[in-house]
């Protein structure tokens, strides 16, 4: 029960952000494409907040709108691996982008509670929360819905960012580099004897 009220909390969350209605999908509708395209960052995370767009949480031919959205976190995560290829991202980025894309899965994971994946589930979504809020978050608790949501959107936000101050980030770099790095070694010219 507790899993349905996170994966609707989120889909929520999704609809909000992006600013339409859900719409179900027509039965045989493929809603992402089967090949995997190369997009820069802004394209990656405009895809990930599409993510639950025409959806409904039942009624699809394939299983229901959980098994579209896997797929599609399937889709976006090859994706993203194509983009890293293409260094139209850098490491720092694709594996945020892939941490939340993981955790994206494991919420559309149903794991039920005494069964082999709880503990990993538990730490990783545990670990991710408090990685990026630095909030404690516990299987069950009151509050973990929204406390997992804040999550989601805040590592979103951090990573939208990240994008958007790139080439700050690169002059600041050099405008302290030389202060924080010690300066190379000198190259000297060998003694003649």
């Amino acid at each position: 029960m507790k899993y349905k009220i996170l994966v609707l909390f989120i889909l929520s969350i999704a609809f909000f952000l992006h600013g339409e209605e859900a719409v179900a999908l027509a039965p045989g509708a493929d809603p992402a494409p089967a090949t995997a395209t190369v997009k820069d960052g802004y394209a990656l995370l405009n895809s990930l907040l599409t993510l639950f767009d025409n959806l409904t949480t039942s009624g699809t031919s394939k299983g229901g709108g959980f098994a579209v959205v896997n797929e599609r976190l399937d889709q976006l995560a090859i994706d993203a691996k194509m983009t890293r290829e293409a260094n139209l991202i850098d490491n720092i980025f694709f594996n945020r982008y892939r941490r939340m894309l993981t955790v994206f899965k494991m919420i559309v994971t149903p794991v039920v509670k005494n069964e082999l994946f709880e503990n990993p589930f538990v730490k990783a979504l545990t670990d991710f929360v408090w990685d990026v809020t630095y909030v404690r978050w516990t299987w069950g608790e009151k509050d973990g819905i929204a406390k997992m949501a804040a999550a989601l959107e805040e590592e979103f936000v951090q990573l939208q960012f990240y994008l958007d101050s790139r080439q700050a980030r690169e002059e600041f770099k050099k405008k302290i580099g030389s202060r924080i790095l010690p300066p190379p070694p000198a190259n000297k010219k060998p003694e003649n004897k």
